[in-house]
């Protein structure tokens, strides 16, 4: 079955190819080596930190956000490579691999949101405008890790099944 008559895949697709870009150009900057630093990113990164004001990314970020942030170019990045051809040839790891991916997105999102409306310093309009950015991943990841768990279980129920007859 090709990759368009696959809806959730098509999405779970079009989000990898986006979230790449995203990954490199934003969130990794401060974590990688200055090398690899150039112009389109720093710019990208003055804009989102001065439109959204994201404490995150203004100044010295805490230890747990810097861990989250080597998890999505150390894990996040491997991971999203990869889905962009297993979904195209809908490899059968596929629902392994965005389960994790989903729980973890979904865990590292909403622990973000948590601490945004937490912020004293901000407006409630400010925090908004932030969980406008933060919510998708949160919605998403959630969204996938069920995806995938439903898929997972009707395998191997199936295959219980098989090995039953």
């Amino acid at each position: 079955m090709d990759l368009w008559s696959r809806k959730r895949d098509l999405i779970y697709f079009g989000f990898f190819a986006i979230h790449i870009p995203i990954i490199l150009l934003v969130d990794a900057v401060p974590v990688l080596p200055s090398l690899l630093e150039n112009s389109i990113s720093l710019q990208l990164r003055n804009y989102y930190i001065h439109t959204f004001r994201d404490k995150f990314f203004e100044g010295p970020a805490p230890t747990w956000f810097t861990t989250f942030t080597w998890m999505e170019l150390c894990y996040h990045l491997p991971i999203s490579v990869w889905a962009l051809g297993a979904l195209l040839r809908d490899d059968p790891l596929v629902p392994l691999h965005l389960l994790v991916f989903g729980f973890q997105s979904f865990i590292t999102s909403w622990t973000c949101l948590v601490e945004v409306w937490d912020w004293e310093d901000r407006t409630v309009a400010e925090k908004q405008s932030l969980t406008m950015l933060y919510a998708p991943y949160v919605a998403l990841g959630a969204f996938m890790a069920l995806d995938m768990f439903w898929r997972l279980r009707a395998k191997l129920l199936n295959l219980d099944k098989s090995k039953r007859e």
